[in-house]
């Protein structure tokens, strides 16, 4: 089972920021999820939520803000004051930095309905990146998620299940050529697992802290969870 460092190694270190990527990559991860939303002047950067209010103490919607006015903020103080003065970092870092060391997960927020023309952008980073074999872009808005498969056949899928119903599910799964079904935690059971088995899909469990859940999870025929610590099951991720 692969252990894909949620947000970075985010349990010790402030999420979505440089710090948390370089900590998952030192403790050995081979997988990292973050997030990723577009600036006023269409920069994708890496943050969870659509404001600065959790990680900066600010009302701003990061729509509304040009990348520079982004850095004047910082992201890491929150967590820890030994992390203040982490920036936001903007996506193409993040790639420049994993590339060749871990498999990156791009969980786009919000697509055009809110962000007009993001995927194109995102899809167009990754190819200039040359990183298309090792991201994997991810969305609860799945309709995004057929507009980076049309704008790339090449793109690995994963479904964010959310509320859909897994019926329809199934059929936006097969018509979109994903390769994994992504659950929460009270969300996966075996029954599931079996289903997306039988169908070719990997199937990734969000977001486990406990050994003990991983271990059962594991049993469970579970292909990958998305942890805040990367060394959760072992000295390796």
């Amino acid at each position: 089972m692969r252990l894909i460092a949620h947000r970075g190694a985010s349990g010790l270190a402030p999420e979505n920021t440089m710090a948390a990527f370089r900590l998952a990559l030192e403790l050995g991860s081979k997988a990292i999820e973050l997030d990723v939303h577009q600036t006023a002047d269409k920069e994708l950067v890496i943050l969870h939520d659509e404001d600065l209010r959790r990680v900066a103490a600010r009302p701003e919607q990061i729509r509304d803000l040009s990348w520079q006015e982004l850095c004047r903020f910082e992201a890491g103080g929150w967590f820890d004051p030994r992390f203040r003065g982490e920036p936001v970092p903007r996506l193409e870092e993040v790639i420049d930095l994993v590339k060749g060391k871990a498999e990156l997960h791009l969980e786009l927020k919000r697509g055009s309905s809110y962000y007009r023309g993001v995927e194109g952008r995102l899809v167009e980073l990754v190819r200039q990146r040359r990183a298309l074999k090792t991201c994997v872009f991810s969305s609860f808005d799945h309709a995004a998620l057929f507009t980076i498969r049309a704008l790339e056949p090449r793109a690995r899928i994963g479904y964010l299940l959310g509320e859909t119903p897994l019926e329809t599910a199934w059929g936006e799964l097969k018509e979109l050529g994903a390769e994994s079904l992504h659950l929460s935690r009270r969300q996966a059971t075996a029954q599931r697992v079996a289903s997306c088995h039988r169908r070719r899909l990997k199937i990734l469990v969000y977001t486990v802290n406990d050994a003990d859940e991983a271990r059962r999870l594991e049993a469970m025929g579970v292909d990958g969870i998305f942890s805040n610590f990367p060394q959760l099951l072992g000295e390796k991720a």
